[in-house]
């Protein structure tokens, strides 16, 4: 006997009409779209699919939500119980950017249709998740012969969308597969998968500002169902994820409220108390009760991003210093370091210059900025970029504004004052012109002429860069005069294998990149030890990488080997199986798949023909 759902079918692909309430509202809505712009449900479905050009444009556009939502998809395929599935991800209009696909689903025929480029919104492929979620904005799944098209009826698919931090939908995870069961439960992972996204990329948006986490239910601030509402420092909403929206329903968050206008009490007192750690109670004026609590965003550090920043392409520049206390974050406990840093100080203080030697990407920079902060903290810091530094620029925009001020005077807005002193930093003096050193030579005895014993509120800081290959130059002449007067004192920076802080430097940097990953003690010995990794703009990277591709939590020696190159790392038994010949080649081979495998526990199962749970107990130490 037939069911109404299938008289409801049969009568779509006998005569184009259906009893409406026959099927779910969401299903018998798409179908009547798709009859009304002329789709056969017997027919086959065009198969578009966008060019290499624009698949590129779409995934640069992407970038960091793909970055995010990478991981996500790896996770979720290790979760979804059996075999013969696909997870996609795919943009705001319905092109699949990106998928990870099971062996058996591969050949079947959604599998074949579902390729990166193609295109899935409803106008082209009928009624599917992926094109229905599109279009109502909402999680969905369609199963089997609710598919408009009657080909796609042995096939079950389920979509969620991602909201960024301004609600508008960015792209959508979809899971497909010819098996029907256990739909809910994967529903509630994509679900919950799309909302991983969706919070990493509300906090990325609002590094700068304080985001408060609430939840009528204490517990639940550990979760990913937390709402989340960012404020800037005048209390005012800049932002709020879609949990809040469900949460303070009937209360105004658009425009621009501030935190008086939908919640009680005031604002700073709140932040003072929240700003400590602490969990607190408060309530909105609907009445509703909440638990609240700050979540960490390194604002701090995003201030001191925006008050210093190196511009390669600018030769010269000058920059105010923020008056405002801060923690920059900087790590400098590497004891050979902080003295040649206290050393330096020192000399900077007796009107020495200061000239800071190491490799590429060793923190030269970063020296020079510690060095200014904690000498001259509210005066101008002047970079000479002397890779592009010539004589014009150095004339026309740096000596021209370095004029003593004069009584009453009204066009020293855009001057530096001589005489209010400030630091003046030569990045990279080793690759300075031989043209420039005459009127660099000037520039500096207008600036070192020193009127006090010690450094005083008047006088200038001279601070320089180099590598260390350089630091027997064979020059002769101007050149040499040049650099050694500004060698009054060199600071040498350590390789960074070399360092005694390498782990304070990764979890500081980890922090910054990602607060929700970790590092195991010896995942960041293998990064240490690694070959590729050779300064400190080579760890940056490296931890962005590892962060990009893996989910959230403790990232081990394992996973480091396996996204950043596993020909740099041996491959070893674990501790349990080391001793055992029969044991260790068992548990080699299945370390060696799973590294094959990116790390998929469910695929390498597959591939070696055992339970998951084998595969664990061999894979995590």
């Amino acid at each position: 006997m037939e069911t109404t759902f299938e008289k409801a079918r049969n009568a779509l692909e006998l005569n184009g009409k259906f009893a409406h309430g026959a099927i779910p509202a969401p299903i018998a809505d798409s179908w009547k779209r798709c009859i009304n712009i002329g789709l056969d449900p017997l027919s086959k479905p065009e198969e578009c699919v966008v060019s290499h050009t624009d698949l590129y444009q779409r995934r640069d556009k992407l970038d960091l939500v793909m970055r995010l939502v990478r991981p996500e998809l790896e996770l979720l395929s290790a979760q979804i119980a059996g075999p013969n599935f696909l997870l996609a991800f795919a943009d705001s209009d319905g092109v699949v950017l990106d998928r990870i696909i099971d062996e058996e689903f591969r050949t079947s025929v959604c599998g074949q249709s579902i390729v990166p480029g193609s295109i899935w919104n409803e106008s082209i492929r009928g009624t599917n998740a992926l094109g229905l979620a599109l279009h109502t904005g909402q999680s969905c799944n369609v199963t089997g012969r609710e598919h408009f098209f009657s080909r796609e009826g042995s096939v079950s698919c389920l979509s969620a969308p991602i909201v960024d931090s301004s609600g508008h939908l960015i792209g959508l995870i979809d899971a497909s597969s010819e098996v029907t069961v256990r739909q809910y439960h994967t529903l509630a992972l994509v679900n919950l998968a799309a909302q991983n996204v969706e919070n990493r990329l509300f906090v990325d948006d609002h590094r700068s500002d304080y985001i408060i986490q609430f939840h009528p239910r204490q517990e639940y601030l550990q979760t990913q169902n937390v709402a989340m509402i960012a404020f800037n420092q005048e209390g005012y909403i800049t932002g709020a994820n879609r949990h809040t929206g469900q949460l303070l329903t009937g209360l105004r968050l658009t425009g621009t409220p501030k935190f008086e206008d939908v919640f009680m009490g005031q604002f700073f007192p709140l932040m003072e108390r929240i700003g400590k750690g602490e969990v607190v109670q408060i309530k909105d004026w609907l009445h509703s009760g909440y638990f609240a609590r700050l979540r960490l965003t390194h604002s701090a550090s995003s201030k001191l991003i925006n008050s210093k920043v190196f511009l390669p392409v600018d030769p010269i520049y000058h920059l105010q210093s923020t008056t405002e206390d801060f923690d920059n974050g900087r790590v400098f406990k590497d004891e050979a370091l902080r003295h040649n840093l206290r050393l330096a100080k020192k000399s900077a203080l007796q009107g020495l210059p200061v000239m800071i030697a190491g490799g590429p990407g060793s923190g030269k920079n970063t020296i020079a900025e510690e060095i200014h902060d904690q000498l001259h903290p509210k005066k101008s810091f002047i970079i000479l970029d002397c890779a592009t530094l010539n004589v014009d620029s150095v004339e026309s925009q740096l000596i021209a504004q370095m004029r003593p001020s004069t009584s009453g005077s009204t066009s020293m807005e855009d001057k530096i004052d001589l005489n209010k002193g400030g630091t003046l930093y030569l990045d990279r003096v080793d690759l300075l012109s031989i043209d420039i050193v005459p009127i660099l030579t000037t520039l500096l005895n207008r600036c070192t002429h020193r009127r006090t014993l010690l450094l005083g509120d008047g006088e200038w800081i001279i601070l320089s860069s180099r590598l260390h290959a350089n630091a027997k130059n064979t020059s002769k002449g101007p050149f040499q005069q040049l650099e050694n007067r500004l060698a009054g004192f060199s600071l040498f920076l350590p390789k960074l294998r070399n360092r005694s802080d390498f782990r304070h430097l990764c979890s500081s940097m980890l922090a910054v990149i990602s607060p929700q990953h970790s590092l195991s003690n010896n995942a960041i010995e293998a990064l240490r030890t690694s070959a590729a990794i050779d300064n400190l703009s080579d760890l940056d990277w490296s931890l962005r990488t590892l962060v990009s591709q893996h989910h959230e939590g403790i990232i081990k020696t394992e996973n480091v080997a396996r996204i950043l190159g596993q020909h740099e790392f041996e491959i070893t038994a674990c501790t349990r199986c080391k001793g055992y010949m029969a044991k260790e080649i068992q548990c080699l081979e299945i370390r060696k798949t799973v590294l094959e495998c990116s790390g998929n526990i469910a695929l390498a199962a597959r591939q070696l023909g055992v339970a998951r749970n084998t595969v664990k107990a061999h894979h995590i130490d």
